[in-house]
């Protein structure tokens, strides 16, 4: 068990010098995401706990292996959140949040994960400790690289510690929907885009539109009046279903796409099952059609799309990069990685 930085260290020295690769992981929340690692498993599962929390300096730093429930908890007790919304995915870790770079409802509105985090601290490739940023954001040394660290899932550095900022609970949220045609609720949030409106979730599925709202309490209210939506009974659960993919929508027996489209189009999925978050910058598209229709098609609307759930063994989960962002990504793992040991494959076979 890695309870301690030295073991972790020692586990990554005697993969580089044995040239043995290694299988990166917490609690195994996300291991259906990204490529299948053939390595020895390196885990981060019991190197946990808050190391330092400053409610008054808005941050919070803690162990890799720390679960997402615990922080989110602690934070609670101060009212305070994390902002991106992690997906929990029933025992997920802090480690594995910034790792995956995965945000939840709230990310287009309030920022994504790497908008959060301060400093990260890992070991790289070669066996070496390595500490980049701080803990707050006007500490911009090394800030860049530990936003490098997220999402890579685990391909440049073992993260040890995080240090992410956080936000105040909002003092007044709610939560309505309406019953509309896709096309009614692209032209809904087209339109409000351009206005100051508070949201901090939208979403569709296919038959109704949902807002989330939070912020200044009468204004909210007269502009769900004026759009004439109904308040959303259990709005917490319904968007920690979207959150924690426990939604309805998320258990399709199909290949579970997720399409990153820019919100002016409009997509047209052929009569597929789809859900639209992030103000239309996010869809989910069930489909059994080959990861070349739907790489053909995310390119058509200027996006990209990344195999969220295999049901069918699919060997290519990423959109296929240019010839000039591959040499830069494998710049980049030879910069940290030059052995190839971390979580070889887990992204792109060639990197």
């Amino acid at each position: 068990m890695n309870t301690d930085i030295k073991s972790i260290q020692e586990q990554v020295l005697n993969a580089v010098k044995n040239k043995q690769p290694l299988a990166i992981s917490g609690t195994n929340s996300k291991s259906f995401y990204g490529n299948k690692i053939d390595g020895e498993s390196l885990s981060l599962r019991d190197y946990q706990g808050v190391i330092q929390y400053e409610p008054t300096e808005l941050y919070i730093t803690a162990k890799a292996g720390t679960s997402l429930r615990a922080i989110e908890q602690i934070l609670t007790e101060s009212g305070q959140l994390l902002a991106f919304e992690p997906p929990q995915f029933n025992d997920g870790t802090i480690g594995g949040a910034v790792a995956s770079g995965l945000s939840g409802p709230a990310r287009p509105y309030l920022g994504a994960v790497r908008d959060f985090v301060l400093g990260v601290k890992c070991i790289n490739g070669k066996g070496e400790l390595l500490s980049f940023g701080g803990q707050v954001m006007k500490n911009v040394a090394g800030y860049d690289v530990s936003r490098l660290l997220t999402g890579s899932l685990g391909t440049l550095g073992v993260i040890l510690e995080v240090t992410l900022k956080v936000l105040p609970v909002p003092r007044f949220e709610a939560s309505y929907l309406k019953q509309m045609s896709f096309d009614d609720a692209k032209t809904i949030l087209n339109e409000l885009a351009s206005q100051p409106v508070p949201f901090s979730a939208t979403a569709y599925d296919g038959e109704n539109l949902y807002l989330r709202l939070s912020g200044h309490q009468p204004s909210i209210e007269k502009l769900i009046n004026e759009l004439k939506f109904d308040a959303l009974a259990n709005a917490e659960s319904f968007w920690a279903s979207i959150r924690n993919h426990s939604h309805a929508f998320f258990k399709t027996s199909k290949n579970l796409w997720r399409l990153s489209l820019p919100i002016i189009h409009k997509p047209d999925f052929a009569d597929e099952p789809f859900f639209m978050d992030w103000g239309g910058a996010q869809y989910w598209l069930a489909t059994d059609h080959p990861a070349e229709y739907v790489f053909d098609l995310a390119r058509k609307y200027q996006g990209s799309a990344t195999l969220f759930y295999d049901r069918t063994n699919c060997t290519d989960k990423f959109q296929p990069l240019s010839r000039e962002m591959l040499a830069l990504q494998r710049r980049i793992k030879m910069a940290f990685d030059p052995n190839n040991i971390l979580n070889p494959g887990r992204m792109y076979s060639e990197i």
